[in-house]
């Protein structure tokens, strides 16, 4: 990847980013309907892992966060993680250390961990 498309692409994600941060500060997800609905959840009526993560980054941008815990407990352990993830892949030129991080955090064995962790709650979520 280019220098000039890993800026463009870092702008545009910052603008998404800002955006959906607005959409989601101002409007309530329980209160308007044309927030998008979980299609796992229409088609079998169980909760998926990612149910409920509307409202918990609502109730995050307005500082309720055991609101935000009781909605989706999954969101606050991922969201510092999806966010370290998105700065690797900004970095250019990773050091030896920078990668063995990164081969810890999101190698093989990570993502069989995080499909795990994801699989428990799933479970949970829906017998609790």
């Amino acid at each position: 990847m280019s220098e000039r498309s890993r800026w463009a692409l870092l702008g545009a994600s910052i603008l998404l980013l800002g955006a959906a941060t607005y959409i989601y500060y101002t409007y309530d997800p329980a209160a308007h309907s044309w927030f998008p609905r979980c299609p796992f959840k229409a088609l079998t009526g169980l909760d998926c892992p990612g149910c409920g993560s509307q409202r918990a980054v609502h109730a995050i941008l307005h500082g309720d966060f055991r609101e935000a815990f009781r909605y989706n407990a999954l969101l606050f352990p991922f969201i510092p993680y999806l966010t370290i993830g998105f700065g690797y892949r900004c970095v250019k030129e990773p050091n030896q250390r920078l990668l063995k991080w990164r081969r810890i955090l999101f190698g093989e064995y990570a993502i069989k961990v995080i499909a795990a962790i994801i699989f428990v709650y799933f479970i949970l979520k829906n017998i609790m």
